[in-house]
């Protein structure tokens, strides 16, 4: 319960974010699995709860094997990580990212190239060649105000990228 607790409280009181999986094309599903696992030295991981109000999760597969998570505390402009490498059962605790943004959505290319769109700095797109170890310095595609997008492969080494524009009314498409 949150029940009389100030909005603006830094602390899981409003969002928690969550991983659901499926290991068989989506016929059944397990979890939840909480994707904010802080850890501590001499205590069992797992056990602490979560810390931080958390929204906007999205993740891709790398090519190693890892679930890679950019995630957002709801009252910071900066997308904070967190990784699995078991698919998806365990998390490690979260981190301050590597780029600042929101509303993201994010995909993985058939060579293992991941892309992070996101709004803020205006709607740009962090691109990824090692497996989400490093990050570009980030390219402006638009100036919308709103995002909310996807980012899907359509051909080889093509993503297109679907957004809402900055009335909310209609979309806006790119090919990356």
């Amino acid at each position: 319960s949150n029940e009389g607790q100030n909005v603006v409280t830094w602390g899981s009181l409003h969002c928690r974010a969550y991983c659901i999986r499926s290991t068989d094309g989506g016929a059944t599903w397990t979890g939840p699995y909480w994707l904010d696992r802080p850890v501590w030295v001499g205590v069992e991981p797992g056990s602490i709860p979560e810390s931080l109000d958390l929204t906007e999760p999205v993740a891709a597969e790398t090519n190693d094997g890892k679930v890679v998570c950019f995630i957002r505390p709801i009252y910071s402009p900066t997308m904070w990580e967190t990784w699995s490498a078991d698919g998806g059962l365990t998390w490690t605790s979260t981190r301050r990212g590597p780029f600042p943004g929101y509303a993201a959505c994010m995909g993985r290319t058939s060579s293992g190239t991941l892309l992070v769109a996101h709004r803020f700095p205006n709607h740009s797109i962090n691109v990824s060649y090692d497996n989400g170890l490093t990050w570009d310095a980030g390219t402006t595609v638009d100036f919308p105000v709103w995002a909310m997008g996807a980012l899907l492969e359509v051909e080889p080494e093509v993503m297109l990228f679907v957004y809402m524009d900055a009335n909310r009314e209609f979309l806006r498409s790119q090919r990356i």
